[in-house]
């Protein structure tokens, strides 16, 4: 088992949605509940409409210690997923990506991409996961979950006063040789209401307690084993139908087939939010104010949209041949971009690098990793930016804007890119 499989997998628990009706010409089976219907009401409910983004802000300080060396660095754990028209017996379906992004102990470092999945699956109101058996993305799956017929808006037996309890299963999905699932029972418990505040400001929201045990393997000596414990605050936004913020520590010892074991101490803190993407025309109004405000005095940059969002684009004149030292006018340059995405409403900004297909490959990578690392960097500095809406990666020579058999089309492809991402 490679070390870094399980460096940056802990996605933990995600999901929420808004508690719809079935759409018409979609009837429920003849014989099976809607169970939008049965979760209608109710405050503990995941909720979606279609069309829906969830995003999963989530930041791990980890130690991972492999025998007796420990490795430290802070991991953000980046979730989109779009929600598609809900199903009345499977529920939400939910599809989209879970990305993991690594940095050093430098908090004001940009995160670089270290991994990503792309992930479809169902999401029932009340927190239950329906995912194929050969998908490793979400990897834990069904918490929090909560109880079928009990409720903090509901009376009698059926009220879910502070104090009250339930228990309901979950699994993680651990790559191995192979993808298994690690089964365990998690313990809720219910704390009433309370204020928090996180980086979307301040709610008052339900407040529960999660925690569970993993005790996997042990009957073949060969075979992989799990162990340990998690626990969680979680504070949930019953106007939104999903988590607002949530707080989780993660300790837990995975040995692999050859018997290397790799200790895990994790703490988490996680944000959600639910939004809709920026349309197509939100795009070309973004792109034409952009060009507006840049290319009239910097006209050696460009603007364009793309199927990502809304793209700057830096060419290979602004660094030194074969090198990802930013030179004058390009820090120039950069320090107008910062001033402006300072003051934009873009939730995350990726720089992203790339090179002509001349060379090595590796080495085109790497450069082009460096050279939007720089630029990250750059921008954080000079514009005082958030570094935690920041991310980078390199591309090297696999997405090309122009053709690389002529000198003009590879120059062009040469350039670094800050794409104001639509979601």
């Amino acid at each position: 088992m490679a070390k870094r499989r399980y460096a940056t997998v802990f996605f933990c628990t995600l999901f929420a949605g808004q508690i719809t009706a079935a759409p018409r010409g979609k009837p429920a089976l003849k014989g099976a509940a809607d169970i939008f219907v049965e979760a209608k009401g109710k405050i503990l409910r995941w909720q979606f409409e279609a069309g829906e983004i969830l995003e999963l802000k989530k930041f791990s300080d980890q130690v991972i210690k492999v025998g007796k060396i420990a490795q430290k660095r802070s991991v953000f754990h980046r979730v989109l997923l779009e929600a598609k028209n809900p199903d009345p017996v499977k529920g939400f379906p939910l599809e989209g990506t879970f990305t993991s992004l690594i940095r050093g102990t430098d908090s004001k470092a940009p995160y670089g991409e270290s991994e990503k999945y792309a992930a479809s699956f169902y999401l029932k109101p009340t927190g239950q996961f329906v995912v194929d058996k050969n998908q490793y993305m979400p990897n834990i799956r069904s918490v929090p979950t909560f109880p079928e017929n009990r409720d903090p808006v509901l009376t009698g037996d059926a009220a879910l006063e502070t104090g009250a309890t339930w228990e309901r299963p979950g699994e993680e999905a651990m790559r191995f040789s192979s993808l298994i699932l690690v089964p365990f029972n998690v313990r809720y418990e219910y704390r009433g209401t309370e204020n928090v505040k996180s980086e979307e400001g301040q709610k008052n929201c339900h407040k529960f307690i999660s925690n569970y045990e993993l005790s996997y393997g042990g009957d073949d000596p060969g075979g992989p084993r799990v162990f340990g414990y998690v626990t969680a605050v979680w504070f949930w936004d019953a106007a939104q139908g999903i988590p607002y913020y949530a707080t989780e520590d993660y300790n837990v010892i995975v040995v692999n087939e050859q018997g290397l074991a790799n200790e895990f101490k994790i703490k988490s803190r996680s944000y959600y939010r639910k939004f809709r993407g920026r349309s197509e025309t939100a795009k070309i109004d973004l792109a034409a104010k952009l060009k507006e405000s840049i290319e009239k005095d910097n006209p050696e940059l460009s603007v364009r949209v793309t199927d990502q969002g809304v793209a700057i684009s830096l060419p290979d004149v602004f660094f030194d041949s074969d090198s990802f030292k930013l030179n004058k006018p390009a820090k120039e340059a950069l320090d107008r971009i910062g001033q402006m995405l300072k003051v934009s409403d873009a939730h995350h900004i990726r720089v992203r690098g790339h090179t002509d297909a001349t060379g090595d490959e590796t080495y085109n990578l790497t450069l082009s990793e460096k050279r939007a690392e720089r630029v990250a960097e750059y921008l954080i500095d000079s514009a005082e930016l958030n570094p935690d809406t920041m991310s980078y990666d390199g591309k090297g020579a696999k997405d090309p804007v122009a053709d690389n058999a002529t000198a003009e089309g590879r120059a062009k492809n040469r350039r670094v890119e800050i794409i104001l991402l639509d979601k």
